[in-house]
């Protein structure tokens, strides 16, 4: 009975060794693991901290390119209403002389939807 008790011992013994083994093992991989994912979150740290710092900057260029875009959607519209009146005159004149308007200048009416008939007959 002596032996099976010391041979059972033995079994548990070499039992809790394999466990503790085992349990260290994976503690170790764990600890790796957790390393890892801390050392990849205190890069992702870094990155964010870099974005955060370049928002401002990014956000007032924006803000500028918008302001350029509003300037020159507002310079472009008064370009337009100028070359729309030049264009009146133009045709005015023409009208008045009794000149026909040339071909790119009829061409150029038609594209923007504007009358080219004059009140100068046809030769």
């Amino acid at each position: 009975m002596a032996t099976a008790s010391a041979r059972f011992q033995h079994q548990i013994s070499e039992i809790r060794d394999a466990s503790k083994d085992q349990i260290q093992q994976e503690s170790d991989r764990h600890e790796r693991d957790f390393e890892r994912l801390q050392a990849r979150l205190r890069d992702l740290a870094t990155i964010n901290v870099d974005i955060a710092c370049e928002l401002p900057e990014l956000k007032a260029q924006v803000t500028e390119l918008q302001l350029e875009n509003a300037r020159l959607l507002h310079d472009q519209h008064a370009y337009v209403q100028e070359l729309s009146q030049i264009a009146g005159r133009l045709f005015e004149l023409s009208s008045r002389l009794g000149l026909p308007l040339d071909k790119a200048t009829k061409e150029i009416f038609q594209r923007r939807g504007w009358r080219t008939d004059t009140l100068v007959p046809k030769p």
